[in-house]
């Protein structure tokens, strides 16, 4: 008896080993993989290529209520034609959102619900601001990438000469242009005349008189049924921070910055006039603010849309009490090492979240509305977006031991389910990949340290996975 039990603990011990052994043979395996197909990436980086910027969305106490119809009957379009901005609107937007000039007294955080019939928005106005950025609408819960900020290199042009004008292709169309008074020529507008030739937003209905009119493209939405909740926000791309060599003097964004109307970054003027050529329509004018940092000014005219329709979106303000939220996710892209020869790393996508409820208290003085958020609630949570990988594993994330699930090739579960404990800096997940299906020992991956070759990194929630054996790029590793 005695010796029967000490030959099964030898043979279980030697399994073990054995296992453990295949596991070093396989991570060792699928290094020297890694070196032959990445020969150039420095090991010695940070995996960690997440940016963790905070993202807001309407909160708990709002339904976001996603619209009801066929997703193909639903979206926007831009129009091939010209929409002149009547003089009028501009010249109220000038008074209302006077450059320079803390405008907070003329609204709060808001969203809106869209009227049930189609609406259109045009950019018609940029004030001084040295950032790029794209427009995004979010509505019924699904966010499209509206509009672009260009520049004179996006429209094909070259980077002037100290004291020089700049040059475009005026042959690629940019999405609005202003009209000159000396030769009446449209020319596409981009940003300041110092360093980008054409396109000074501050010249247009001033006293310079350098510019004649302004025309641009519009955006209609269709589709989407009354009542659908919808925002604006701003990515910001490029920032416009101002620097002394690498040194940021005055600091006004981060790249990755939204700057999003729930979250005050926004202005809805709806006593507007109706423009001359919209009779019969009702009409908006919206007022974006591209920095909330200290050296944001809060004038709202670093872009201003004009929003109209028969019936319009209404504004809703987020009331005291009311929440919404701020979420940073980090995305996980993890091999399994069920191939070593195999960079994709698509055998598991995993987000993962930390969610604050933020609440409004409105601060009016005098001069200016001051805005104070209280975060009201936290919460963690993890959403499994892909499977490309086939052996069965378990995931630890943070204090949060998950059930074993098999693997599966190309399935995309979009399971999410709450967790506790993860730190989105030390990225403290790991997971236990079976050696193979019916074995009782697990290869045990986790976040690599500098120097260590990745079998998972860290992207940020808008980086797509790559198809199956299709390996990552190059370029998303370092390169010295």
């Amino acid at each position: 008896m005695m010796l029967t039990a000490v030959a099964t603990m030898t043979a279980c011990v030697k399994d073990s080993l054995d296992m453990t052994q295949t596991e070093k043979a396989s991570k060792a395996s699928y290094a020297e993989n890694f070196s032959k197909k990445y020969p150039n990436v420095n090991l010695n980086q940070n995996w960690d290529y997440s940016t963790k910027y905070s993202f807001y969305t309407l909160g708990e106490t709002h339904t976001m209520r996603s619209a009801n119809r066929a997703a193909g009957e639903m979206g926007y379009t831009m129009s091939n034609d010209w929409y002149e901005v009547d003089n009028a609107s501009l010249e109220w937007m000038h008074e209302k959102l006077i450059e320079g000039k803390n405008n907070t007294l003329l609204g709060k955080p808001f969203y809106m619900k869209a009227p049930g019939n189609d609406f259109t928005i045009v950019p018609i106005y940029q004030g001084v601001a040295g950032a790029l950025w794209d427009l995004h609408v979010v509505i019924g819960g699904v966010d499209y990438k509206v509009w672009e900020k260009i520049n004179f290199a996006r429209l094909g042009g070259t980077e002037p000469a100290e004291g020089e004008r700049a040059t475009q292709n005026e042959t690629l169309v940019g999405t609005i242009q202003i009209k000159e008074p000396d030769n009446q020529e449209w020319h596409n507008l981009h940003g300041s005349e110092e360093s980008w030739g054409y396109g000074h937003w501050n010249s247009l209905y001033t006293t310079d008189g350098e510019v004649d009119a302004v025309r641009s493209r519009a955006y209609t939405f269709t589709g989407f049924p009354a009542g659908t909740e919808m925002y604006f926000y701003l990515d910001i791309i490029e920032d416009g921070n101002e620097r002394n060599g690498n040194t940021i003097t005055k600091h006004y964004q981060d790249v990755g910055d939204k700057q999003m109307s729930i979250k005050g970054m926004m202005l809805a003027l709806t006593d507007c006039p109706i423009p001359a050529n919209l009779t019969g329509n009702e009409a908006m004018i919206v007022g974006c603010e591209d920095a909330d940092k200290d050296g944001s000014d809060w004038d709202y005219n670093d872009l201003v849309l004009l929003v109209y329709g028969e019936h319009i979106p209404q504004p809703m303000v987020i009331e005291e009490g009311e929440t919404i939220e701020e979420v940073k996710t980090v995305r996980y892209m993890i091999e399994d090492l069920g191939a070593t020869d195999d960079f994709d790393f698509n055998d598991i996508v995993l987000d993962v979240s930390e969610i604050r409820s933020l609440t409004p208290t409105y601060i009016t003085y005098t001069d200016k509305t001051v805005t104070v958020w209280e975060e009201t609630d936290y919460r963690q949570e993890a959403t499994i977006r892909h499977l490309g990988g086939t052996l069965p594993f378990v995931l630890q994330i943070g204090d949060t031991e998950l059930e074993e699930r098999p693997g599966v090739l190309g399935a995309d579960p979009n399971e999410t389910i709450p967790v506790t404990g993860w730190n989105i800096n030390k990225h403290n997940i790991s997971i236990k990949v079976r050696q193979n299906a019916s074995s009782s020992v697990f290869n045990n991956i986790v976040f690599p340290k500098y120097g260590e070759v990745p079998m998972i990194i860290a992207v940020d929630p808008s980086q797509n996975w790559m198809d199956e054996r299709i390996s990552v790029p190059a370029s998303w590793f370092y390169i010295p």
